[in-house]
Formats: structure tokens, sequence, C-alpha cells
């Protein structure tokens, strides 16, 4: 009767609770089970809550079962189109799959459902954005690792600018755009400082963004990025202390990476290899590959700052050894060997190792990108090994699937290769085909890149008047632009406005204008023309007239004295009394004003 659904309602709402509070405290796959439980106990009522799917598939991703969301998705009859929060976590768990291109296509399916879902529920333009943060936040993440890092930047800044309630998203998007900006990058200094923030050094994380604890792999990404964060910001006492919760939480290798990093800047090579050959030990006793791959290639990292290139290349073959994903045959890690062999002046085996990359072309097992083929290729052909080249250049030819500037680029290498190998007829027939190159050369001007300055000095010229930021660079970047062009204008000089005095009306012609010099005293003015005191002209020394007396004085100290007609009337006794009267101080002078002691 009626108490046996109130019963059974009682039960339902009671799973119900308990399987979220399981999913919430991170006991996911008991979350999933008591879930399928309710999907069988009670099939009518779980399928009509349309909460009931959503929080199954999000158990799902949570406990690492991602594989099975199609499976669980038609054992309940529905599809992701149901809601937008469906689409949201089964692009999530195809996130964790690695299947980005069709995460990205889920997530925009969440969003228009998000969209017009919230418009109908009468939700603002911010309102909706708010929302909706978590799908773009995703959306950043696919973006980014699909190789498109400034549209994810842009996404993550477009996140965090709304300053939503969700500090959930914005920690994830922090932490995100902490790794794409670096520490040296716009903002890259503050973006550290928050990521710090979101663990202590025990590795709990902080109640604002504590639901984000509930699963391990995001967790375990937060106590590892603090302990980065806090290398970067120099603070190493902090991160010594951080230690022993990094090795409980994110494995002895990520704490040996942390040890080498405080070793390294703290000047201790000796104790970075050290703590390296510990972690690799316990990863081999625990039969880690993985942690083995990542311990060889730190150390091989170490040997090559310090130009041990011999050693590093030995210890990149033993990670490659360990065929941890394929990496012996990765084209980036045959190009750093190649680099280190060039490195240590043995271009012989640097050259056999890109062969070895070379000779896998074609193959559908390798996965050997077009780029890193056509730098071996280049390397051939400067080696002076044309023919080796020449077939490189026409397998990618042939190849599908590359782009348009790639297929151009290996055909000018097939034009290059056969014109050194002496097959000019090959040559000028693959010649024809560079459509592209013909394009772009009808477009160039000759006489105009000849009078043009080069790309590189108008954008350095552009960079120092933004850096000088001064009055003067903007007046002379207007006056003869930065391409070196004058302009035509010159700058028009602004007039001074003249002061009239108050109540005077310029209209009236028997007005005459005020006198400009009235702010000047009189004798300041230019027309003054009062009493100005005479000064005495005053030639060089010796060009004032001189009468006679004193000419007959100047020399011969008396009136009587001087040469007259040749003849000395000087006296042998001495001066004139009168002049030496003077120059013995017995004349009239002046007294001297007594002054106080």
């Amino acid at each position: 009767g009626d108490d046996d659904d109130d019963d059974e309602s009682k039960k339902y709402a009671a799973s119900q609770l308990k399987a979220q509070l399981l999913y919430r405290v991170g006991r996911s796959g008991e979350s999933v089970s008591l879930y399928n439980d309710l999907f069988t106990r009670f099939p009518t009522k779980t399928k009509e809550c349309s909460s009931s799917a959503v929080n199954l598939i999000a158990a799902l991703v949570a406990a690492g079962c991602s594989d099975k969301i199609l499976q669980a998705l038609k054992k309940i009859g529905t599809t992701p189109k149901a809601s937008f929060e469906l689409a949201f976590n089964v692009a999530c768990g195809l996130l964790v799959s690695g299947e980005f291109h069709d995460a990205t296509q889920y997530l925009q399916l969440a969003k228009t459902l998000g969209e017009s879902t919230l418009h109908d529920e009468g939700l603002s333009g911010d309102e909706i954005k708010h929302e909706l943060a978590p799908i773009d936040a995703q959306l950043a993440f696919c973006e980014a690792e699909l190789g498109r890092t400034e549209l994810a930047t842009d996404l993550y800044k477009k996140v965090l600018s709304l300053n939503g309630s969700d500090a959930a998203t914005n920690a994830v998007c922090v932490t995100n755009l902490a790794v794409l900006v670096g520490p040296r990058g716009e903002g890259g200094t503050e973006l550290m400082k928050k990521v710090e923030k979101l663990t202590d050094g025990e590795g709990n994380v902080s109640q604002n963004v504590s639901t984000l604890s509930s699963i391990a792999a995001t967790k375990k990404t937060l106590v590892h990025n603090r302990a980065v964060a806090l290398v970067h910001g120099n603070r190493l006492e902090m991160v010594k202390a951080s230690l022993e919760s990094v090795t409980q939480i994110c494995g002895g290798y990520v704490a040996a990476a942390l040890e080498v990093a405080v070793a390294s800047r703290e000047r201790r090579p000796k104790d970075a290899f050290v703590s390296l050959e510990n972690a690799l030990k316990d990863a081999v006793a625990a039969g880690d590959k993985l942690s083995q791959r990542d311990a060889l290639l730190t150390i091989a990292q170490l040997h090559a700052t310090s130009g041990e290139f011999g050693q590093a290349v030995e210890s990149l073959k033993k990670a490659g050894d360990t065929d941890a994903d394929g990496l012996k045959t990765s084209p980036a890690f045959v190009a750093t060997i190649a680099a280190l062999f060039d490195l240590a002046g043995d271009s012989a085996s640097a050259d056999s190792a890109l062969d070895e990359m070379l000779a896998r072309v074609g193959t559908h097992t390798t996965g050997v990108p077009c780029s890193a083929t056509l730098r071996a290729a280049d390397r051939s052909l400067r080696r002076g090994r044309p023919i080796e080249a020449l077939v490189a250049y026409e397998k990618l030819v042939t190849t599908s699937g590359i782009t348009e500037e790639e297929a151009q680029t290996a055909i000018a290498g097939v034009v290059k290769a056969a014109a050194a190998g002496g097959d000019l007829q090959k040559a000028e027939t693959f010649s024809k085909n560079l459509v592209a190159m013909k394009a772009w050369h009808d477009k160039l001007d000759p006489d105009l890149l000849e009078e043009s300055l080069p790309a590189s000095v108008v954008q350095r010229s552009k960079e120092l008047l933004i850096k000088e930021g001064s009055r003067f660079s903007k007046r002379k970047n207007d006056a003869t632009g930065v391409d070196g062009n004058s302009k035509a204008e010159s700058r028009k000089r602004k007039k001074k406005k003249v002061l009239l005095p108050k109540g005077f009306d310029p209209e009236k012609t028997n007005n005459p204008l005020p006198d400009p010099e009235r702010w000047l005293p009189k004798r300041e003015r230019s027309y003054f023309k009062g009493k100005k005191k005479k000064l005495a002209v005053r030639g060089a020394q010796g060009a004032a007239h001189m009468t006679g007396d004193l000419k007959l004085k100047e020399f011969s100290g008396g009136a009587g004295g001087g040469d007259v007609d040749g003849i000395s009337k000087t006296k042998p006794g001495g001066l004139d009394p009168s002049i030496a009267e003077k120059l013995l101080g017995k004349g009239k002078g002046k007294k001297k004003k007594g002054g106080k002691r």
C-alpha cells in the first residue's frame, strides 16, 4: 500500500544521497556500483531523475572507467543530447581517454544546449557565461593538448576575467594557465603565487577548492604544481619541508625531481645525481617503467647541462631501452640523440641515427612526422648525399595527409636534391608543381622591396619607440613616420592668447591696443629713455691718451726726466723726491677703518 511506497521512496532517496556522498569523498568505484544498483532496483524513478545519469557518468570518469561510458548510456537508454550536463561529463570521459577531437565536439554540443536551456530558464547573458565557465575551461584544455596554445591561453584568461564564484573552475584555469605561460611569461609571477595557495605544505587542498581533492589525479597535480611554483619562486626551504607529502601523494620520482631542482639551484650537482640514482633504483625494484624512463631522461639532461654529451647519449639510450610509450622510435628522441652526437663531435653517429629514422619513412607503425623527415632529408642534402635526400623527399610528396605547405616544401626539396644529383630533367619537372611559390613570386614587387626597409628594422624601431615612451619619440614618429618617409604636413604653432585688461573693448577704434610690455618695470621696457649712467670707455692697456707731462714721468721718475731729442736728462742720484715719497708710503693716504675685535 501507501506505506510500502513511502518506504521504497525513502530507500531510493537514501541510496541517491549515499551515492553522491561516496563520489564526493573520492570513493568513486563504490558510487558507480550503487548507481548501477539504483538503475536495477528502481528503473522508473532513476530514469525519471535526470541527474542520475549525469552523476553516474561523472562517477565513471572519476573512477577511471571512461571506456564504459557508452555502454552505461545504452543500458539506461539515454544519449548525451539529453542535457548539457550529460554531454559535458561524456566529454570529460573522452578527455581522460585522450580523444581530444571528439571531446571538443561534445563540449561544443554541451555549450549550445546549455545556452538554450539556461536562456529558457530566464538567466541573463552574464549569468549564462558564469554557468558555462567549466565548459570553456575544458575547451581550453583541449585546445592546449591539440597544440593551439594561443587559443587555449585566451580561453583561460576569458574564464578568469569573469571573476566567477566557482572556485574549483578558477583553480583549474589558474593551474593550467600557469603551465602554459610559465614563470617568466605575461602574468606568470602572479599565477605562480595563486598556485601556491591552492594547497599547503602537508598536501591538503584549500577549503574553497576542496571538491578537487575527490579525484586523486587532480589532487596530485595541485600538490606537484605548488612545489614547482615554490622552486620558481626560489623558496627552497619550503620545498624541502614539503618533500615528504609530495613523496606520499605524487610518488618517489616527483620528489626526487624536486630534490634535483633544489640541488641544482644550490649548486650541488653531486647531490642531484645521487637523488636520481636512488629514484632509479626504487623504480627498477618496483618495476615502474615510466619512472625509470623519467629518471634516465633527467640524468641525461643533467649530463648535457654539464657538457658531458657522451654520457647524456648513454642515458638517453637506456631510457629508450625501457620502451615506455615507444620512446625509442620517437622522432624527437632521435633528433635529440643526433644533436648530442653533433655536440660531442661525432657527426657519423648523428648521421647514422637520422638514417635509421629516414628508413622508417612511409611505415604506419612508427608515425614519423613530416617535419622530422624534412629535417633529416635537409641534413642528408647538406652532407653531400643527394640520393638519400631525394628518396625521402619523394616519399613525402606521395604521402597523403600532409599540409599544402609541407607538400610544397617537399617538392622544393626534390628539385634541389635532383639538381644536386645531376638529374636536371626531374628537377625541371617537379619545379612546375611549385604553384604556391610562383603565386608568392608574382605578388612581390622588386622595386618596392628594394626601396622599403627590412621588416626586422621596422619592427625594431617600433619596439624602441614603445620602450622609450617619451614625448620626443612620439613627435619624431609623427613627423617622419616609422618607415622613414617624411610627411608633408608640418606641425602648426599655437598662437599665444593676448591678455586684455578688464573692460577693454577691442571693437572701438579709439581704444589703442594695450602695451604688451606693461607687465615689465619701466626701466626694462624697450622704449625707456630715462637717465642712464655713462660708462667710461676703457680700451686695452696703454691705449689711453697721454699728456706730455705724463709721458715724461712714465719711466723717468720726475718732471725733468725722460729723453728729449735723444739726450738723457736723468740725474744719477735716483728718483724724483715726490715719486719716492709716494713709493715709501709717506704720502697722504686713506686711513684704515677700525674694526671690532
